[in-house]
């Protein structure tokens, strides 16, 4: 894995636990942000182009109020970009966003209940699409779109498959009076 984390990831996680998969953001995000800062200037050369033409006003300031608010809001969307991390450990899933004001939302593996991954036709075309995961005993979480939404579902339905089969071990041991560290070679 290429995945290094991020210095909050690394204090959240536990000293047994491991980043499994990290989730990252479609190419399609970046180009819808360079798209609607192209808009934005669009937009106001059109007004700039009607002022002058209709007006006889030859003035600049739409088009620079375009790019500005262009500017804003590509910003904006890379920043939601840049500082949104979603990783799957060996205990949870955790997905973490903000700079100055972090969200976090953390789900241990034992509460993941299903997953759905939704792809519109370009989502199938260029494999991004969205992640629904309900959650038992904690609020459901919607990843945003990613980029390989089916590897990073086959990662969680993997570790609750291991998580599964450990507690199923632990137990099966319990049940017969012995401990999860007694078994016999």
């Amino acid at each position: 894995m290429d995945y290094t984390p991020s210095r909050f990831i690394r204090k959240t996680l536990m000293p047994d636990e491991k980043c499994v998969k990290d989730a990252r953001f479609s190419w399609i995000y970046s180009f819808q942000a360079w798209v609607t800062w192209g808009f934005c200037i669009l937009l106001g050369g059109i007004v700039h182009y009607a002022l002058a033409r209709y007006m006889g006003q030859y003035d600049l300031r739409p088009v620079y109020a375009g790019a500005g608010i262009g500017l804003w809001l590509f910003m904006a969307m890379m920043m939601k970009k840049w500082t949104t991390e979603i990783v799957l450990t060996t205990e949870r899933l955790i997905y973490k966003r903000g700079f100055f004001r972090v969200g976090v939302e953390e789900v241990d593996i034992e509460q993941l209940a299903s997953d759905n991954v939704e792809q519109s036709l370009c989502g199938r075309l260029f494999d991004y699409g969205t992640i629904h995961i309900r959650c038992i005993e904690a609020d459901d979480i919607w990843l945003p779109a990613i980029h390989h939404p089916y590897e990073f579902r086959n990662a969680l339905e993997q570790q609750k498959h291991l998580y599964r089969e450990h507690y199923m071990k632990v137990e099966h041991l319990r049940r017969h009076g012995e401990q999860p560290g007694d078994e016999k070679p």
